[in-house]
């Protein structure tokens, strides 16, 4: 069996999880309660861009912290998958 991508966050419910995702710009997919994506080199960028903007909205500011520490904690070649839950 796989195994689930790791949980970086969770939020009340689909909208406000999507746009969470959307603010930030990273890729990702719909599953049963969650959204699911993968980091790239490129994803740095963006991340970086949205906690650097103080018009960020605390939620979006915390899910980027957390991606970003996900991406400090792989390895160059590695592409950490991440998912993000909400309340179905």
């Amino acid at each position: 069996m796989d195994a689930l991508p790791q949980l970086v966050m969770s939020f009340a419910t689909l909208d406000e999880a999507e746009s969470a995702l959307d603010w930030i710009g990273v890729d990702f997919t719909e599953t049963h309660g969650a959204f699911v994506g993968g980091l790239g080199p490129d994803d740095r960028e963006r991340i970086e861009e949205v906690l650097a903007d103080s018009d960020s909205p605390a939620p979006v500011r915390e899910l980027a912290a957390a991606l970003a520490c996900m991406l400090d904690a792989a390895g160059a070649d590695d592409s950490p998958t991440w998912r993000v839950a909400f309340e179905a």
